[in-house]
């Protein structure tokens, strides 16, 4: 059980005020191999983002032995900004169904991240039948997320990503009609700093957010204005995340640029634990059945619930896992990205999370 002890981390989530700027984090922060002495090859990373980008452009799905679901294109103006998204209705779709955003990486375009993830939430949406899934597109293939540190240009030309998915949200709304209370969000690494972001900054406009692969920065680091009200969030991380150091630190990207700082996951997990101001207890914990030794990785859920405002913090600590998105569809990560837990399905969980949600 993870002990916990809120009054001792100097969280800027209980700011109530903060200075008003952004940041972002690339899906290819990876340690540089000289000064850390890593055998990393970051040929390797540029060859996911290739594949991410040229296979997908090529359609060549038959690589990641995944189904390559239709996804429309829309097009909105947000300040000025012409910005994208791709999403996948699926067929005999519910009335009033959920909207469920998917964010990319760093560095990564929408289309990717369907790859990126197997394709396993359109798969879901298909079995449910109430679930619109939304690929946005970062700006530059960046999300503007909270900490100060970041030099991408989505950063620099301080890009209102908040206002852009509250307009996703009304066109969905507007287009497809859907429950505006079955609002969700998750995202990985820069784009789960992203939902962090609108965890902090929107919180009324969703359900549940999950974060794959991130942790809050330290308050430093951090200058997101926040509305100290309570979120449901899911936290998924691996102990031996190359990229996002779990016990928390410095993050770098491979080409030794500082991204800043961030907390430990435990630290996170307390962070959203502290906003719910009643009594918060303990549900459970239950470790996931190691159905593949091979893999040197086993998980652990921890799983915590207000009874006052019925929100619920879920860890999923996994350990000896990488900077991973856990799925079975696709196989092309690199060493660099560390190891691949291959017990568990990410869009699984994470599904069964939003639905769980009262």
């Amino acid at each position: 059980m993870l002990e916990l002890n809120r009054k001792l981390i100097p969280c800027s989530l209980n700011r109530p005020e903060a200075k008003k700027a952004n940041s972002a984090q690339s899906v290819v922060e990876t340690l540089k191999p000289k000064a850390q002495r890593r055998n990393f090859n970051l040929k390797k990373i540029f060859f996911l983002s290739l594949c991410l980008t040229l296979c997908i452009g090529a359609n060549c799905y038959s690589l990641q032995s995944i189904r390559s679901s239709p996804l429309q294109s829309v097009h909105l103006t947000v300040n000025n900004l012409k910005r994208t998204l791709l999403f996948y209705v699926p067929k005999h779709v519910v009335q009033a169904p959920k909207l469920i955003f998917v964010l990319h990486g760093s560095g990564m375009e929408a289309k990717g991240m369907q790859v990126l993830t197997g394709g396993q939430f359109d798969e879901l949406a298909d079995e449910y039948r109430d679930i619109i899934v939304v690929y946005p597109q970062g700006y530059g293939r960046y999300w503007n997320d909270c900490r100060t540190s970041a030099t991408f240009d989505a950063r620099k030309l301080n890009v209102d990503d908040v206002a852009f998915f509250e307009s996703m949200v009304k066109y969905f709304k507007d287009n497809y009609a859907i429950d505006e209370q079955e609002v969700f969000a998750t995202g990985y690494s820069n784009g789960a700093q992203m939902c962090f972001k609108l965890a902090k900054e929107r919180p009324r406009v969703f359900k549940g957010f999950a974060a794959v692969a991130a942790n809050l920065p330290v308050e430093t680091n951090d200058d997101c204005v926040q509305a100290s009200q309570p979120v449901s969030m899911l936290l998924l991380n691996g102990t031996a995340d190359p990229i996002n150091p779990y016990n928390g630190g410095m993050v770098k990207a491979g080409d030794g640029k500082k991204r800043g700082e961030v907390m430990s996951t435990n630290q996170t997990l307390q962070c959203w634990l502290a906003l719910d101001k009643g009594d918060t207890t303990s549900q459970k914990v239950y470790e996931f059945p190691d159905v593949n030794e091979s893999d040197k990785s086993t998980a652990v859920e921890y799983t915590y619930e207000c009874v006052q405002t019925g929100k619920k913090v879920v860890l999923i600590k996994v350990i000896n896992g990488g900077h991973i998105f856990m799925n079975a569809g696709f196989h092309l990560w690199p060493r660099a990205f560390g190891n691949v837990n291959k017990d568990i399905s990410a869009p699984q969980i994470i599904v069964e999370f939003f639905r769980s949600l009262k």
